[in-house]
């Protein structure tokens, strides 16, 4: 898990720089050299979509994610552990649904291109959807099979 967690992290952080350098292209070619090049903006997007989704899972198996966990501690031991598991439970049939959804998207929209590069299918963008949301739903089953472990470690978190 940790190897995959690395992998993901290197490709998303490339994402990252790649929309920087995007970006900055964007400016320059429109500001200082007057040359209309929609495909910056396209392929940052991209690079922005590919790098959120493929990072999720990296945050899930860190539980970096954002979360308010101040009622929860509220709440004995035993009740927190089962109310976490019925958050992790419904937040798997949110991914699942979410998978589903990015699988239908990736395989009906393969005909559809951008308007500014017309080889570049639209359904390329659901891609990394569909991955993150499959790795996240193994992640967070993971860390829902450890729960008394990330429950304690955030309890001691918040004494700090």
């Amino acid at each position: 898990m940790k190897k995959i967690e690395k992998v993901l992290s290197v490709i998303s952080g490339l994402f990252l720089v790649a929309m920087f350098v995007l970006c900055l292209l964007q400016v320059i070619f429109r500001f200082v050299l007057h040359i209309s090049a929609p495909f910056t903006e396209e392929f940052a997007r991209m690079s922005y979509i590919w790098m959120v989704f493929l990072m999720l899972p990296v945050l899930e198996s860190r539980d970096e994610q954002m979360k308010v966990t101040y009622f929860l501690g509220k709440f004995p031991k035993k009740l927190q552990l089962i109310i976490y598991w019925i958050m992790s439970l419904c937040y798997v049939a949110f991914l699942a649904l979410l998978t589903i959804g990015s699988f239908r998207l990736v395989t009906s929209s393969t005909t559809v291109t951008f308007a500014s590069t017309p080889w570049l299918k639209t359904n390329y963008q659901y891609i990394p959807i569909l991955i993150g949301s499959i790795a996240s739903i193994v992640f967070v089953i993971f860390r829902a099979l450890r729960a008394k472990e990330v429950l304690n470690h955030e309890q001691m978190e918040y004494e700090v």
